[in-house]
């Protein structure tokens, strides 16, 4: 059994890298061309290196799907070869079957957890970095350890982190009366935008300089007038889906510490947590429409049931995730709700089929 094991497992894994790989070219085609404005702002390698940084979030994206239709492609071709049903008449049970494709299934939802958890919330702030220097105004200047810097004429600005909800954290303003004189400084541990170009800062440090004393003011909010628009800091931005589990678990604390509603970022934590898991789900489903399907459908028809079972999938995910945050579901729900459907459709579909 170990050796069979191995070998479904090796022909499941080496169709998911196929169709993988194929989504990712198809996927990659459509980016290349949408960034193709892209070119006018930046060189060659930083347009490659653009294209480069999407790959992690589609390879976390598409994972799944391509472990679905995979799946269904490799367990097709066992069943056009008459392999599956040699092994089915060998005694192999349908259960066991299912046992081989679940370890499979596990050694991808590590990946997936892998690409999401490290990988992708670091290519999306490359990809960020990039993209700043795409817009209208290029005035980020770079990003260091220390946030991302900005210019306006005599004044420059610190930004620690541009958090989700759109607001600043760890803001540094350096106002010079000329090209060596430092004028004034203002320090703020967050900052929230109002309108226009006027934002509020809070808990707020000034610190004014002039040729005889310093003089330094506190505040607890203070209006600041600024260039910077949410417009313009949206690069800077990564989306709740895209952040890791560490960061998220931070700012859902950071929101209820400060009695502010956490719930779009809980649904997609839980989503983060649940999503890998999805994949096995996604290969037990595939393992009874093999079954099902083994005298009549050629390998085209698998695909097709594949591509239609995936967009099922996402649009359940999609849609339970709205329905959590409309109705106020605990935000596990709708991470966990499309999973057990597809997985207790898997298991009545198995049943029945080692019933016959």
């Amino acid at each position: 059994m170990k050796t069979l094991a191995k070998y479904i497992a090796r022909e499941i894994a080496s169709s998911t890298l196929l169709v993988l790989v194929a989504l990712l070219m198809l996927w990659l085609f459509y980016d290349f061309l949408q960034e193709l404005a892209a070119l006018r702002q930046l060189n060659a390698a930083q347009f490659f290196v653009l294209v480069a940084a999407t790959i992690p979030g589609y390879v976390y994206e598409l994972l799944p799907i391509a472990a679905l239709i995979g799946t269904l492609f490799a367990l097709a071709q066992l069943a056009s070869n008459s392999e599956y049903s040699v092994m089915r008449t060998s005694g192999i049970s349908v259960a066991q079957m299912a046992g081989v494709v679940l370890g499979t299934g596990l050694m991808i939802a590590g990946i997936v957890f892998v690409v999401g958890e490290y990988v992708v919330p670091r290519s999306q702030q490359v990809e960020q970095r990039i993209r700043a220097a795409t817009g209208s105004r290029p005035f980020v200047a770079r990003a260091f350890q220390s946030g991302y810097w900005f210019r306006d004429g005599n004044t420059f600005i610190n930004i620690g982190s541009v958090l989700p909800d759109g607001a600043l954290r760890s803001v540094r303003v350096f106002e010079y009366a000329d090209a060596v004189t430092l004028a004034r400084t203002l320090t703020a541990e967050r900052a929230s935008f109002v309108n226009g170009q006027q934002w509020t800062l809070e808990r707020v440090t000034e610190t004014r300089f002039s040729d005889k004393q310093v003089d330094a003011l506190t505040y607890a909010t203070r209006d600041w007038n600024t260039v910077l628009t949410p417009n313009m800091l949206s690069v800077l931005q990564v989306a709740p889906e895209r952040l890791s589990l560490e960061g998220l678990w931070e700012y859902i604390n950071h929101l209820q510490v400060n009695n502010q509603d956490s719930r779009r970022f809980e649904a997609a934590m839980w989503g983060k947590f649940f999503y890998p898991l999805a994949t096995c789900v996604l290969m037990l489903l595939a393992l009874p429409f093999a079954q099902i399907q083994q005298r009549s459908g050629g390998v085209g028809g698998r695909i097709f049931i594949g591509i239609l079972l995936g967009l099922v999938f996402i649009i359940f995910n999609k849609l339970f995730g709205h329905l959590t945050l409309l109705y106020q579901w605990p935000p596990f729900l709708g991470a966990l709700i499309p999973g057990v459907l597809f997985l207790s459709a898997a298991a009545f579909m198995m049943w029945r089929i080692e019933r016959r």
